[in-house]
Order: C-alpha cells, then structure tokens, then sequence
C-alpha cells in the first residue's frame, strides 16, 4: 500500500504537479492585494438623472410708483421688451414743474448777477493794480524832485558861505553876500516843501489802497453770498428734481412687461400700488429630478458633479462642471428636484442654450469596495445596509 501511494504522488508531479508551487504564491499575493484594495481603496458613488437640463433663471420684478398721484402717460406696453431704466409709467406732478421753474429763474438771475460781482471786482483789483502803479510813479517823480533841490540847497549853503567869508574881508558886498544868504534859505524851504509834498504823496497812495482795498472786500463778500446763494439754489433744485424722478416709474432691469394693468391718463395710482411686473432672464443653470431614495440624505449643498448634454458626445465635447446649490424639501411628482450652478460657463466647448437636456451625476460618497460588497449582500439578504 504504501508503495502504490509512493507511485502516485509521482505519476502526479510527473503529469505538472510543479506548476502549482509557483502559481499557489502569485495566487495569494493577488488575493492579498485584492483584499488590501477591497479595504483600503476608495470609489465614489453618484446620484445619476437622466432628466437633467439647462434652464434660464428668470427674475420678476414689479411695477410700483414710489408715490400716489394721477396718469399723465403710460409708455409701456404688454409684452414689450424693456431695457434697465426705461421710463414705463409717468404721474402727474404739475406743482413740482411750477416750483422747478420758479427756482431755475431764480436761480439765472442770480447766475447775472453773480457774472456783473465778478466783473466789477475784476474791475476794481485792476483800478488798484493801476492805482498802484500811478502811486508808485508820482512818489518816484517827487523823490527825484526831491534830490534835485537838495542839490540845489547843498550849492546855495556852498555859495552863502564863500561869499560870507568874502564879506568879512571886504573882498564882496555885503548886498551880494546877503542876497546868497537869501537863495540858500529859499532852497532849504524848496526841500521842505517837497519832503512834505513826497511824505503826502504816500499818505494819499495807501489812503487810496485802503479804500480800494475795502472796496474789493465789499465786492468779494458779496461775491460769496451770491455763490453761496447759488449753492442754495443748485441743491433745492436738485432735491425737486429728484422728487420729480419719483413720478416717473422706470423698469428695475431690462426684461419683457409680462404683467401691465390698465391704466388711462388721469387714473388715480397709489404709492407701493402693483402696476404690473418684468420678466427679466438671469444667468444659466442647470435642474434635475432624482428619485428621493437616490437624492434624501445624499445630495447636498456644495456638492460637484458634472453635466453631459444630449447631442454633445463627452469625448469631443467634454462636460460642464455644477454644483448644488438648491434642494427642494418635498417631491413633487415623486421626484426631488435639485437646481445646480454652472462652474466656468465660459469654458464650455459647446453653444449653451435654456432646455438642453442631459445626463447629470453628482459625487455623493467615496467609500471602500469592501462596503460595497457588503451593502450588497445585505441587501440581498434583506439586512438594511451593514456596510454603512
């Protein structure tokens, strides 16, 4: 017996038995490795709809007067295109008309008279610039004048006191030396007289500036007043005109009139009153419907995913990228639906029009293979989700 068993265990490895001892290794190191992957790795989990699309947001906004008064003309139409800040409705405001024009009249008379200030203050600087000069030229005159009789009396006094010196050695006449004597007195009187002259040439030229001086004060201050009368002026008239702007009920954005009521010239509209509203088209964004199992709990705020289009092979065209931004809380119709931001828009490869549907998938778990398995067949054996 125990030969026949010798022979078998040959017969065996003569017939390949050696291929197991290096295939049972490999073997296990790929098990191994598998269960490392099954335990250790991660691969995300999506919630996919097949109902996704884009859509155009759409804003609506309403049309109030800012204040009650009566329908003097309705310039907007049902229907109609609109830009930002069209004039669609216009109230009556007679008194504030009658009051503007009032102050605009008030306020070019002041504008005269502010142009007749300036010019006679030009005026006057230039008369005291000129006056100045005049001053400066006469005060100059009668200092030359001035230094021409001192010249004269230093010769006189030169001449009296040689022909005195003369005199007393009988050299002159006593009527010669006198008569000297008498012509450098009358020159030291001609100096006096016009040391007094220069000294009130001075007085009268800043006498003179004072009063110019005080004249172009006068002229300046009334120039502020004026200007800070205009200043009243400019800012009543802007206060009426913007209380005038509030009769006037323009469009909030650019949009279509999708609501108007009917208003005649003459009817009466209150302040806050709703005239109508603006449908105005905002940025492009993306919506889907999910099962609630697939979307409850799982799809949340913040989340990525990406966006196929029908028509536009991913391949060629690539995907955009979204992100959740809105989760409704109830089904509607059995679906949950879910609205999403497109991120970079502009770098899409493909034209983005409103309703072109898709396939969106949104990453709402990473998790190890092993809980997958797990979760399966505890699914399978109606165990809830072990793996969880």
């Amino acid at each position: 017996m125990p030969a026949a068993f010798s022979r078998s265990l040959r017969a065996i490895e003569g017939d390949g038995g050696g291929v197991w001892r290096w295939a049972t290794p490999l073997v296990l190191v790929l098990l191994v490795g598998w269960g490392a992957w099954m335990v250790r790795a991660e691969v995300p989990l999506y919630a996919v709809s097949t109902g996704a699309r884009l859509v155009r947001e759409r804003a609506v906004y309403p049309i109030q007067s800012a204040v009650a008064g009566r329908v003097r003309t309705v310039h907007a139409g049902l229907d109609r295109p609109v830009e930002a800040g069209a004039l669609l409705l216009e109230l009556d405001a007679g008194e504030l008309e009658l009051e503007q024009a009032e102050e605009r009249a008030r306020l070019a008379a002041l504008e005269a008279e502010l142009a007749a200030t300036r010019a006679a203050l030009a005026e006057l600087e230039q008369a005291r610039t000129d006056a100045r000069s005049a001053a400066g030229s006469a005060r100059r005159e009668a200092e030359l004048e001035l230094e021409t009789r001192q010249h004269s009396l230093r010769y006189a006094e030169e001449e009296a006191q040689r022909l005195t010196q003369l005199e007393q050695t009988g050299d002159v006449a006593k009527l010669s030396a006198s008569k000297a004597r008498t012509e450098a007195e009358k020159a030291g009187v001609a100096v006096r007289a016009q040391e007094a002259t220069l000294a009130r040439l001075t007085e009268d030229a800043r006498r003179d500036d004072q009063d110019r001086a005080a004249a172009v004060a006068d002229r300046k201050r009334a120039l502020v007043e004026r200007e800070g009368a205009r200043g009243v002026l400019l800012a009543t008239l802007e206060r009426l005109a913007h209380e005038r702007e509030l009769y006037r009920v323009r469009a909030a954005a650019a949009g279509v009139v999708g609501e108007l009521a009917r208003l005649a010239p003459g009817a009466r509209v209150e302040a806050g009153q709703d005239l109508g509203a603006i449908v105005a088209e905002g940025r492009l964004a993306a919506e889907a419907e999910f099962e609630p199992a697939e979307a409850l709990g799982k799809v949340r705020l913040g989340q990525q995913g990406e966006l196929v289009l029908s028509g536009f092979p991913r391949a060629e065209y690539g995907t955009l990228r979204v992100q959740v931004e809105r989760i409704a809380s109830e089904a509607r119709a059995g679906r949950i639906r879910v609205e999403l931001a497109l991120i970079a828009p502009e770098r899409a490869r493909m034209p983005l029009e409103h309703n072109l549907p898709g396939t969106l998938a949104i990453e709402v778990e990473r998790t190890h293979p092993a809980a997958l398995v797990l979760r399966a067949v505890g699914g399978a054996l109606g165990l809830g989700n072990p793996g969880g």
